[in-house]
């Protein structure tokens, strides 16, 4: 069976695929909109739209068939979707075999659709009791609006969440054979992301080792420069550890998805960011403040929590770009492996005296954190797949 699209016909049903329901009269141009954007990410032959029924056919049974093969329903809500007419007075939704109600409907009913209800042109969600007793439930559903005015920031959220629900599919108009997935090869992506990672911390750092003049003071000394030298290891940190994360985004969707990165490395250079601030407040203030009471020899457990935060942090950025997404797992697998990089230097008494130490220390902090995520994606994606295999049918 095929199913028709404004691009002419598209595959049979598959086990991945986007709909996209709207009513013509009224949302046409936020629906083609949509398709355009679900298009370029997911190709053609995975988004569906306008089902076109040839003569004869019954199509209760074609709407059904076609909805339950889809993963997600996207349901295009303009601001009279409720309200519209038919030519004899009587509302379009109150028809049992008006298309929208009937497509609507069906994924209400299947739990193995997502349906995602997307309000366009300053719409509103349509109130229970304007609805159907068949079609109540579409008013439980969390609604994305999609606005004019950040049309690619919405379609951008709609994105991310269909991505947790769909596998990454090659666009219709790429070249080439499709790449394997990470877990395909082994655990060569943790070798390569570790080095990716290990040599953009030490090219950072060793830029930041440029940005002011750190003294050597001690802790709790009345210091007039005390509040630059935190301002000047706060910015060294989070430099380091912005350009790491986009190091890592550049690599993840290159190397790993083979996607474009333009949207990767501005999340990977804020992520990063946060991650070098978090961790780099968490160092220096209980450090370095004059009126802190931190002794030296509690150093190395105020470094512990800062390198557990810092890798953390840069764990939920591996986390949110993997497919399927992982954050809560990335996140504590980044932690763990920052705690073990700071009890390493605690336990061999690496000292961060010299601009040369500092350098070294963050290529290897950022090498073993991102290994240990990676590794960590790589082991769960294979979980997965056995789980899958192992399943009857």
């Amino acid at each position: 069976m095929t199913v028709e699209t404004e691009t002419g016909p598209a595959p049979s049903t598959t086990s991945q695929k986007v709909f996209i329901c709207y009513r013509r009269q009224e949302t046409a141009p936020y629906a083609g909109r949509l398709y355009d954007a679900m298009v370029a990410k997911f190709g053609a032959e995975n988004v569906f739209m306008d089902l076109d029924l040839d003569p004869g056919v019954d199509f209760v049974d074609r709407i059904t068939r076609v909805v339950s093969g889809c993963v997600a329903l996207i349901v295009v809500i303009g601001p009279r979707w409720a309200e519209l007419e038919n030519e004899d007075g009587t509302r379009r939704i109150a028809d049992p075999e008006d298309f929208v109600r009937l497509e609507v409907e069906t994924g209400l009913k299947r739990n193995d659709v997502k349906l995602i209800p997307a309000l366009v042109g300053g719409a509103r969600m349509p109130r229970r009791e304007d609805l159907p007793p068949e079609l109540q439930g579409l008013a439980r559903r969390n609604a994305l609006e999609l606005s004019e005015g950040r049309w690619r920031y919405d379609v951008g959220r709609l994105v991310d969440t269909l991505d947790e629900l769909l596998p990454v599919v090659e666009s219709s108009h790429r070249v080439g054979p499709p790449q394997p997935s990470p877990a395909a090869r082994g655990w060569l992506p943790a070798f390569e992301g570790a080095t990716v990672a290990g040599l953009a911390a030490l090219l950072g750092r060793l830029l930041a080792e440029s940005i002011g003049e750190l003294k050597n003071a001690e802790p709790n000394e009345p210091d007039p420069e005390m509040i630059e030298h935190i301002w000047t290891e706060l910015a060294r940190r989070t430099g380091t550890l912005a350009l790491v994360g986009a190091a890592l985004g550049i690599w993840l969707a290159l190397r790993v998805f083979a996607a474009p990165p333009g949207r990767w490395i501005a999340k990977g250079l804020l992520i990063g960011g946060i991650a070098g601030l978090v961790g780099g407040l968490i160092w220096t203030l209980p450090v370095y403040y004059p009126d802190a009471k931190a002794e030296f020899d509690k150093r190395a457990s105020i470094e512990l929590a800062s390198l557990a935060v810092s890798g953390g942090v840069l764990g939920v950025l591996i986390g949110s770009i993997w497919r399927p997404p992982r954050r809560s797992a990335a996140f504590w697998s980044g932690a763990v492996a920052g705690l073990v990089v700071a009890a390493i230097v605690w336990a061999v008494s690496w000292k961060t005296k010299t601009a040369d130490q500092r350098v070294w220390l963050s290529g290897l902090a950022a090498a073993l954190i991102t290994a240990s995520v990676v590794a960590t994606m790589l082991a769960r994606d294979r979980a997965g797949a056995g789980t899958r295999a192992a399943e009857p049918g």
